[in-house]
């Protein structure tokens, strides 16, 4: 009898230690000793879906961000408006562009202006375009922001010869973008952006440079905000 007595308390003690430990927390194990699957779960910096069942639309970083570009119609003296760029709104082609961008964006708008302007005919500003080009120069200029105080800089230009002007060589010289984020856009009157976007990735290493907008400056007009609103949306604005 007391034989029978100790065997039942020797299985309910078994039974209890068992219990402890399924309840400690340790993961189970399968048949073949591996870690059996444990439950999936959430991580909690994943955002749940909306309550109409979408998921939320991307965030962008917040950082600041500067629309700063270059145009022919960008001048020192206010009376030499230059024929050399397509106006739209009494704008050139390329400040139009700009200036959709920072509506779109909110983000801060600057102008880069040469120290000297170009010549306001069509032929002169080609040919002085021309000559900075082969001389591989580098023009001075003004600029209305602190392009270094931004996290996003979105930087607008035409394209000069199949390239961008030598303002925008002198420009990314003066500049550190390390660590910014650069968004580069243009016109041109048929080269797209002239292999400029790869350049300037090139030229700024430690940037990140994002996909630009190529857009022809005879196209530019009312329309184009649709197309500057599809591109901005492409990469999280």
């Amino acid at each position: 009898m007391k034989k029978l007595i100790s065997m039942l308390l020797a299985a309910a003690l078994l039974l209890a230690l068992a219990a402890c430990g399924s309840e400690s927390g340790a993961p189970e194990t399968a048949k073949d000793g591996a870690p059996a699957a444990q439950p999936a779960t959430q991580p909690a910096d994943v955002p749940e879906k909306t309550e109409d069942g979408e998921d939320p639309a991307p965030e962008t970083d917040g950082g600041k961000i500067l629309v700063v570009y270059f145009s022919a119609a960008n001048t020192a003296d206010a009376d030499a408006v230059s024929a050399a760029t397509p106006r739209v709104d009494e704008l050139g082609a390329t400040a139009y562009l700009a200036q959709l961008i920072s509506e779109q964006t909110g983000g801060d708008l600057a102008k880069i202006t040469p120290l000297t302007d170009y010549p306001t005919d069509y032929n002169g500003t080609l040919e002085a375009a021309q000559a900075e080009r082969d001389g591989d120069e580098r023009p001075g200029y003004t600029v209305d922001a602190d392009p270094e105080a931004y996290d996003v800089i979105f930087v607008g230009y035409p394209i000069w010869w199949y390239t961008r002007p030598m303002l925008l060589y002198s420009f990314f010289d003066d500049h550190d973008f390390a660590g910014k984020t650069i968004i580069p856009f243009n016109t041109h009157g048929g080269s797209r952006d002239g292999g400029t976007y790869r350049e300037i990735a090139e030229a700024e290493p430690d940037a990140v440079v994002l996909d630009g907008l190529a857009v022809s400056g005879g196209g530019v007009g009312p329309g184009t905000a649709d197309d500057v609103a599809s591109w901005l949306a492409g990469l999280g604005y």
